[in-house]
């Protein structure tokens, strides 16, 4: 087989067209090998689609052309003779399972991530051109790097957190109050602070600290104890951290910079408790942190 020919259809359809060729594979097998392609196909559109629409039909033989492309590749080694050998004596069938087999295997990733990839993903078209192991490492490379988000935001919201944490796994979700946590960490540092959590009088400490500290020596801090919090970390964590860019600190240094209205802009990148957002927000405005003008703001809102 012309290795030119391999960028035209999926890696499947060569194997059997070449092997129909050179006599390899028998015209009845060959009829028969596209009978259970036919059969897996409804399975899939019954199953996950639906087999009243044709679009349906077709995106489901599309699937399992990709999947037993998967499972024939994890198998053979890059080697159309023994892809024609794994075919014959051990079936199209053995190869959707072994597709299938990789499929669901991002499910040891994680439950939920496995529950968001759609079945679709791994759609080829008869014309395609796409590596189905390529698409797959992609997405267990994305699975483990979202697990690792997770685990990372555990361990720091462990420390930092001035909330209850309610498990979510949002990648976007996560990424955005992992920042948080560090920059509060950051901040902390910044007073010389040795708590983990902002309450009111170190809140107040910080936005003094930065409004009145000539801003040369606050920047200059600023990488000392990025440097200090970066050390302290494991080295999986602060590698983890380097690569999706969190210990730059870009906002945080951008607002610095500024010297305007800090104490409008710090409380939105930092993790404080609702309790001291309350406060910030004149206690009413911000919520009720059950203190007694709180009786008041009560009063206020019932009728006569």
């Amino acid at each position: 087989m012309k290795i030119a020919e391999l960028r035209n259809k999926p890696f499947v359809l060569l194997v059997l067209k070449d092997g129909l060729a050179d006599g390899y594979f028998s015209e009845q097998f060959v009829h028969k090998t596209k009978q259970q392609l036919s059969d897996m196909s409804l399975r899939i559109a019954s199953d996950n689609l639906s087999v009243v629409y044709a679009d349906h039909i077709k995106k489901a033989c599309e699937i399992v052309l990709g999947i037993i492309n998967l499972g024939l590749l994890s198998h053979c080694d890059n080697s159309t003779e023994k892809a024609k050998e794994i075919i014959k004596t051990q079936g199209i069938v053995y190869c959707f399972r072994a597709g299938w087999a990789k499929y669901s295997g991002l499910k040891e990733i994680s439950a939920d991530y496995f529950k968001q990839i759609k079945l679709s993903t791994y759609a080829l078209a008869a014309n395609s051109t796409s590596d189905i192991t390529v698409v797959h490492a992609k997405l267990i490379e994305k699975g483990q790097n979202r697990k690792k988000l997770f685990d990372v935001y555990k361990k720091i919201s462990a420390q930092y957190a001035a909330n209850i944490v309610i498990p979510e796994t949002d990648e976007d979700y996560l990424t955005f109050e992992l920042q948080k946590l560090l920059n509060s960490a950051i901040a902390l540092l910044l007073i010389d602070s040795e708590q983990k959590i902002f309450n009111s009088e170190r809140y107040a400490q910080l936005i003094t600290y930065l409004s009145t500290t000539d801003l040369k020596s606050v920047l200059e801090k600023f990488s000392k104890c990025v440097l200090v919090f970066t050390e302290n970390q494991h080295v999986s964590i602060r590698n983890f951290l380097l690569d999706i860019s969190l210990l730059h600190f870009s906002e945080f240094k951008t607002i610095i910079k500024a010297q305007k209205n800090l104490p409008m802009y710090i409380p939105e990148i930092l993790e404080l408790s609702v309790n001291v957002t309350n406060e910030l927000n004149d206690d009413f405005e911000g919520g009720y942190d059950f203190g007694l003008s709180d009786q008041d703001d009560i009063a206020y809102l019932k009728p006569d």
